[in-house]
Parts: structure tokens; C-alpha cells; sequence
């Protein structure tokens, strides 16, 4: 687990023209590639999260889920913080945005799935049938970044320092993020299969390396590499005619 300060981060955000979700997003990101370049080798395609969106509209207060799954690239493949930052921004919001158009064909009970018999039968017959080495998994990893209360709770009196959430792994996505905020604070759960990310400490350790990194980086666009244009042919030079 990990507490992050919330103005922190939405200061982050606000410097960058993102959300606090793009923050938590680049965040993980970062993490992940100081994580995966201490355990093996950072791979050469970015890795991919899947992450739930909610689907409800401003002022729609029934009951009920409105939300989905999406994927989207953590542009773990890019080693500038800056340049990686914009990339998560965009591409969080082109999957939102798809996501949002798309409402009327795509299921919206996803969170049914979340009950623990059905992940864990599914999760077992996933494995067991060896579809695991045939089928390679749609994302990488879980991220889930649920808004909670800006005011303190209180259990018999004592007040609740920091809302740690806990949630589930199963075969092939051995490791799931959420963030729950909680007052003035993001708290990080961190929950792993111990065979797919053994020092999970260390990953706890790298998100706030990459919060101080974001923090240290300038309100400005990451330039687009020059193009480089053809050079122009010269032009062979030929004899001028003479008079005979």
C-alpha cells in the first residue's frame, strides 16, 4: 500500500491540462518501467491496462451500475516522463471517449463478473485448460481509480487514517492497482500474484519515485521530433555548347 497526496497529484494534473486519472495512470507507468527494468527488461511495446469507465451522465442519480472496461496504452515504451505523461493523456481519453459513443452496444454490468465464485471458477478453468500459454491476456494489468469521501470517517470513535483498498488477481493478470481517495490523500492498493511481481514493495517504492518525478517536470507540450525532409539532387552539370 500507498498514500500519495491528493492536491499533489491534481496539481500535477491541472499544470498539464489532464484529469487526476491521466496522473494515476502516467503514475503506475512509471513505476512499471523502473519495476520491469530491475526484474527482466522493460519490453519493447508499451504495456496495457484495463481500467473500468463510468458511463453515467451528469445529474443521473439512479441506482444501479453504469459503467464498463476499457484498454488503454500506459506508454510504458517512452522513457520521457513528459512525452509519456501526454501520451497516457491522450490515449485515456480516446478509449473514454470511443467507450462513451459506443454506450448503447457495450455491457454495462462488468462488475457482476467481480463476484469471487465466478472470477474464481473462470480464473480456474483458464488455467487448467492451458488456454493461458495459447491465449495471451488483453491487458497487462488492472488499474481502477474509485472516487471517495473528501470529509474523515470515524469507526468507534477512532478516525480512519487511510482507505487501503484490496482487490483480486487471477491467470494472467497477475497484478491489480486501485486507488481510492480518501480526504486529501490517493491510496494505493497494490494487489499481486507473489509468482508475477515477488517484491511488490519495491513497485510500491517506484510509484513514489515516479510521483516525484512528475512533479519535477515543466507546464509544457513534449516537442514532436524534427522531420527529417529528402535531401534536394543536385543538379549535374553539363558542358555549355560551343559554336562550331
Amino acid at each position: 500500500a500507498l498514500t500519495l497526496p491528493f492536491s499533489g497529484v491534481r496539481e500535477i494534473a491541472c499544470r498539464h491540462q489532464a484529469t487526476v486519472n491521466d496522473v494515476v495512470l502516467t503514475l503506475c507507468s512509471g513505476a512499471l518501467r523502473r519495476y520491469l527494468q530491475e526484474h527482466g527488461g522493460l519490453p519493447n511495446k508499451s504495456l496495457i491496462a484495463t481500467m473500468p469507465v463510468s458511463l453515467r451522465a451528469a445529474g443521473d442519480t439512479a441506482t444501479g451500475i453504469q459503467a464498463t472496461l476499457t484498454l488503454v496504452s500506459l506508454a510504458t515504451h517512452l522513457a520521457d516522463p513528459l512525452q509519456r505523461l501526454h501520451a497516457v493523456r491522450a490515449a485515456a481519453g480516446a478509449a473514454k471517449d470511443w467507450t462513451t459513443r459506443a454506450h448503447s452496444i457495450i455491457p454495462i454490468d462488468f462488475p457482476s463478473l467481480g463476484i469471487p465464485w465466478i472470477v474464481g471458477g473462470l480464473a480456474s478453468l483458464y488455467g487448467r485448460s492451458g488456454l493461458a500459454k495459447a491465449l495471451p491476456p488483453l491487458a497487462n494489468l488492472a488499474i481502477s481509480n474509485v472516487p471517495g469521501p473528501r470529509q474523515a470517517l470515524y469507526l468507534a470513535g477512532g478516525r480512519i487514517r487511510a482507505c487501503w483498498p484490496l482487490s483480486i488477481v487471477e491467470h494472467g493478470l497477475g497484478l491489480n492497482i486501485t486507488v481510492f481517495s480518501y480526504c486529501d490523500a490517493l491510496d494505493f492498493g497494490l494487489t499481486v500474484a507473489a509468482t508475477a511481481v515477488p517484491d511488490v514493495h519495491v513497485l510500491a517504492r517506484a510509484l513514489a519515485a515516479a510521483y516525484d518525478e512528475l512533479q519535477q517536470l515543466p507546464a509544457v507540450e513534449p516537442q514532436a521530433a524534427p522531420v527529417r525532409r529528402p535531401a534536394a539532387r543536385r543538379k549535374e552539370s553539363r558542358p555549355v555548347p560551343t559554336s562550331p
